[in-house]
């Protein structure tokens, strides 16, 4: 085990957060979430996914901090002013009722006050000494210049990304939605390819694009690369590494919780159409990352190339 640790004082000196995991989305974030929450050294903010640098109303999940005037929130028609209100609202009466008042002050603040950089630092002030950092996945889809800018204001940031098989990672999204009720009623071959190739999917999946983006703005020693396989097959491996990482002491954790599933999509098969459909769309891809980065890549482009997919 290793030596218990906490941020020095320069580190615990600078302004939160200290780690940044920034996707894939259904590669294994909220797992990651799950265990490094219940870490003695560790805060994270009651929110898994703030989306204070993808807020944009058109980020799945961010919109609800789009809009910078708290007035318009209250009172706004827009589905995002909606669902935060329906957030907010829950967010409050759950604090409340479980009289736990650093939540409720944290709610309060998360969603009464305008989002800034120096906001978006204080969401992880008064931690003391423990390391502080959040999980966004949708934080793999920003443009250049949004990374650029978190690393000109916070270079000290640690960056953790988990990878899934894009093949099964987009058909994974397809069964979440169903499972939200989002698509509930889509079978048809052809409106399934349509979500797959919509911009938002397409960029989560392109994951050269995100090593090349995140790596030209933070140092390889504090960027972090995992595996949705290391996940399913060796938890409590892929989570030591992490620790590690992270600096933080290796806690032992239930064997019952580091295999519990969680967001878990709707259990449907693949159709044989829409594998033949994503393994040709992603097989030069999944070829060229495992020339980059080998790992369990490698039995991605082996199950892809496999003769019984390249001939359906």
């Amino acid at each position: 085990m290793a030596h218990s640790m906490t941020l020095s004082p320069t580190a615990a000196s600078r302004p939160g957060p200290h780690f940044l995991g920034i996707g894939a989305q259904k590669a294994g974030t909220t797992w990651l979430w799950t265990q490094l929450k219940q870490h003695s050294q560790v805060w994270m903010p009651h929110h898994k996914e703030i989306h204070y640098f993808s807020r944009d109303v058109m980020a799945p999940g961010g919109g609800i901090l789009a809009e910078s005037s708290i007035l318009r929130r209250l009172t706004g028609s827009a589905r995002a002013h909606a669902l935060w209100r329906g957030i907010a609202n829950a967010d409050i009466r759950q604090s409340i009722y479980a009289r736990d008042w650093d939540k409720l002050k944290w709610s309060l603040k998360f969603h009464f006050q305008s989002p800034s950089d120096r906001w978006y630092e204080s969401l992880f002030a008064g931690r003391g000494t423990l390391l502080t950092g959040e999980i966004s996945p949708s934080y793999s889809m920003l443009t250049d210049d949004e990374v650029a800018h978190i690393a000109k204001r916070w270079p000290y940031l640690k960056i953790l990304l988990l990878l899934r098989n894009p093949i099964d990672r987009a058909w994974s999204q397809v069964r979440f939605d169903w499972t939200r009720g989002m698509r509930a009623e889509v079978r048809d071959l052809e409106e399934m390819k349509a979500f797959i190739d919509s911009p938002a999917q397409e960029l989560r999946s392109d994951y050269l694009r995100i090593l090349d983006r995140w790596g030209r703005h933070f140092p390889r020693e504090q960027f972090f690369l995992g595996f949705y396989d290391e996940v399913a097959q060796q938890p409590a491996a892929l989570l030591e590494r992490v620790q590690t990482f992270l600096g933080i002491e290796a806690q032992p954790v239930r064997a019952e919780s580091l295999r519990q599933r969680v967001n878990i999509s709707k259990e449907v098969g693949m159709p044989p159409g829409i594998r033949v459909y994503l393994t040709q769309k992603y097989l030069s891809e999944i070829a060229a990352l495992s020339e980059r980065v080998g790992g369990p890549v490698k039995e991605w482009l082996a199950q892809a190339s496999s003769p019984e997919v390249t001939a359906s």
